[in-house]
């Protein structure tokens, strides 16, 4: 596997190459500085520190125009660990803000949360019934980004499936937003 964060990078590029740069632009947190790489982070607080900060994700595609998330990606790049993809759909859930390099962005009820894992082996069930269980306890939150539309977990057996499927998933879920 590469060094953390490449494969984040790689399919942050290959997702700009194939969504309409006129609908959507994609932020995300590792690679060169520039207009669409910085912290993107699930917070309690509007003027979060690190004391607040629930969670770091991925990738951000947000609708062109706005600060409207579309969806919202954390890839786990070595493992498909329940408690890790838990952790991660959590430390999403329990935030009240997502914010693009301190930015506040909107998070409602066409924004879709993926968690990627990668292993040889899918878990399908066990997937199925985290999600359920997800869903159940989302519905109770309160909080602003629980608000999301809707949770996915991917898992896929290799670096090159990833960067082969998740893009064009990705462009199907931006389709089934409205």
């Amino acid at each position: 596997m590469k060094s953390h964060g490449e494969l984040t990078v790689k399919i942050a590029l290959k997702i700009s190459q194939i969504l309409d740069k006129n609908e959507y632009m994609v932020h995300y947190d590792h690679g060169t500085s520039g207009e669409n790489v910085g912290k993107i982070v699930s917070t309690i607080e509007k003027e979060y520190s690190r004391g607040n900060e629930l969670s770091q994700l991925d990738i951000a595609i947000v609708k062109q125009g706005s600060d409207q998330v579309a969806v919202l990606v954390e890839i786990e790049e070595t493992t498909d660990k329940p408690k890790t993809f838990l952790g991660d759909i959590f430390g999403v859930l329990f935030g009240d803000y997502i914010c693009f390099k301190r930015k506040v962005l909107d998070i409602g009820d066409s924004s879709t949360l993926i968690v990627v894992g990668v292993n040889k082996t899918y878990h399908k069930d066990r997937n199925e019934y985290i999600l359920d269980q997800v869903n159940r306890v989302k519905a109770r939150l309160g909080t602003q980004n629980a608000k999301i539309r809707k949770v996915e977990i991917m898992t896929y057996t290799d670096e090159g499936e990833l960067l082969a499927k998740l893009p064009f998933l990705l462009d199907e879920a931006l389709k089934g937003e409205g």
